[in-house]
């Protein structure tokens, strides 16, 4: 054998041995990330090391902190106009976009993204007997829109301290579901989440708006007990009507975008908190149902895994994602942890999602990568999404001078994420042919492609939604140029943050000329403006960014 045979037989060889290594299982493998406690995304600092981590230990999915104590972690114009103040939470800063900073490097390390609503229906945490003061909850208690228990307290032992919205009232599920659509239109959201708090808790209803609704609506008299079972039939239906629109609207908005729901065990979810989710299922709302089976041993999760399970139709089984608890006290103990994975194996769901991120990471970050053993058999794809749903990013080269170089592989729509000072941002939304391109993005020492999902071409600055980008496009956003809230496309919005601005004008121009043919191939046909016009309509978004970054990053914070 010469050596030109012996080396094609070697590469064979390796082929073969690389065919036959098991390929990791598709499997939902998730994580939540919240701002309370351990710092993984609570200022910011930490975002791109916790995303690179969670992935290296093997996971897919995460539910990041989007919605918490009456304050959207984005901008929101909905809440905004309600409370007449700030979006949101002062714990964390004022003017931060967590959910575009978390997106990000979620991405970055192609994990699937959701944006987990926690609080649902609640507005404010004030532990039991206490008196809800957030904005929100002012608004909605000057309204009569809180609930309130037999004793007149909006909230108690048995529904965690929470105070509650009255998902019974038109004008609350409204702004409920307006503030979730706003980040579903505007992000590139892999999908949403909703806790076990989009409930009723059994104890509440007994303020003068719920009485006069059920007694009105039902011709029943005054319910004297909470557990009367026509009232709790009618606070469950409610609270199904509340599912079941909520659902429609956002698959209306994105068809894509999947809707999960995170409740806690039935049957105490039907019992305590109205909400009955194996009705759910049974009707086809919601595309996920991540039961939160949180049991800090094996045995007594054994006990409750049956019941949770069959609600399930066969086919149905890979909407079912085992809710696992890791921490805080009791800390499960890590041979329990694995056998609850197994468990959710045997019995054919979808996967599981572990809380919190601080048990993955902190506690059994080595004992998880040892089990997932992503070295020996590769990342394991979310069944959800396809295999390259999230392929990996495409990494620009500096030229210098704010020029970078990147090589596009397949023609396609990318988030152009930039590292500026400290922290990534997306800088602009482009339809790129394959092939090496230009970009210019003053002021970044890194620069990468992300695929974008979105479909809406508004992105790309087509303002009258005509499938092309041309001066048509351009007369709207001239039109409104300087509105500083409530802009929609129609105005010149292309980034959906409200405002009509050089932002929304450099996507434009970037775009400048992109049209798709029968709704469906994307092309460029017409020459793009000079680089000269390019650049100064981009350097001045850089500032406007700049400046965001400093009051967002470097400002006083309070912590939690």
């Amino acid at each position: 054998m010469n050596m030109r045979d012996l080396q094609v037989a070697v590469c064979l060889l390796c082929c073969l041995l690389t065919n036959s290594l098991p390929a990791a299982t598709p499997e939902v493998r998730g994580t939540w990330l919240t701002t309370t406690g351990v710092d993984h995304i609570r200022t910011g600092f930490n975002t791109e090391g916790t995303m690179h981590d969670l992935r290296a230990v093997g996971l897919n999915t995460v539910y990041v902190e989007t919605w918490k104590n009456g304050y959207t972690n984005f901008p929101s114009q909905t809440l905004k106009a309600l409370i007449g103040t700030t979006d949101r939470n002062p714990t964390i800063g004022t003017t931060r976009d967590l959910v575009q900073e978390t997106l990000i490097h979620a991405h970055r390390n192609q994990m699937e993204y959701y944006g987990w609503f926690e609080y649902g229906a609640m507005s404010q945490y004030i532990g039991a007997g206490g008196n809800p003061n957030n904005p929100l909850s002012n608004y909605m208690k000057n309204r009569g829109w809180l609930l309130k228990n037999q004793s007149g307290q909006y909230a108690d032992s048995t529904n965690g301290g929470f105070a509650y919205m009255n998902i019974a009232v038109p004008e609350v599920r409204q702004f409920i579901i307006g503030m979730t659509l706003e980040a579903v239109n505007r992000y590139d959201l892999d999908g949403i989440q909703f806790d076990d708090h989009m409930a009723w808790p059994v104890n509440f209803g007994f303020d003068s708006t719920t009485i006069n609704l059920y007694t009105s609506q039902t011709g029943n008299p005054a319910p004297t007990s909470p557990t009367n079972s026509q009232f709790s039939a009618w606070r469950q239906q409610k609270v199904t009507k509340f599912a079941s629109e909520f659902y429609s609207a956002v698959k209306s908005a994105r068809p894509e975008i999947k809707f999960s729901i995170s409740p806690s065990i039935t049957s105490f979810s039907t019992t305590n908190y109205n909400a009955d989710w194996p009705l759910w299922e049974s009707q086809g709302i919601f595309d996920e149902f991540a039961i939160q089976m949180y049991r800090s041993s094996l045995s007594s999760f054994n006990s409750i895994v049956n019941q949770q399970v069959t609600p399930f139709e066969p086919n149905d089984l890979d909407k079912l994602v085992f809710g696992l608890r890791i921490n805080p006290s009791p800390l499960t103990p890590y041979n329990d942890v694995q056998s609850m994975i197994q468990r959710s194996r045997t019995e054919g769901a979808a996967g599981h999602s572990l809380w919190f991120s601080s048990g993955v990471l902190d506690i059994y970050e080595s004992q998880l990568t040892s089990f997932y053993d992503v070295a020996g058999q590769g990342q394991a794809q979310n069944p959800n999404f396809s295999a390259d749903h999230r392929p990996a990013p495409l990494v620009a080269s500096s030229l210098g001078s704010g020029l970078w170089d990147v090589k596009v592989t397949n023609a396609d729509r990318y988030r152009i994420v930039a590292k500026i000072g400290s922290f990534w941002t997306e800088f602009n939304v482009a339809e790129l042919n394959a092939g090496s391109q230009l970009i210019q993005v003053p002021g970044a020492t890194q620069v990468e492609l992300l695929v974008d999902r979105r479909t809406a071409t508004s992105f790309l600055g087509d303002f009258d939604g005509d499938f092309d980008v041309d001066a048509s496009d351009f007369i709207l956003w001239q039109r409104g140029k300087g509105l500083t809230s409530g802009a929609t496309a129609m105005d010149g919005d292309a980034n959906a943050d409200g405002k009509v601005d050089a932002l929304d004008l450099a996507r434009w121009q970037l775009n400048y000329g992109w049209f798709q043919a029968n709704g469906a191939v994307s092309q460029h046909s017409i020459p793009e403006p000079s680089a000269n016009a390019i650049l100064s309509v981009i350097i001045l978004g850089w500032l406007i960014q700049i400046r965001h970054f400093k009051s967002e990053f470097f400002r006083k914070r309070i912590p939690i």
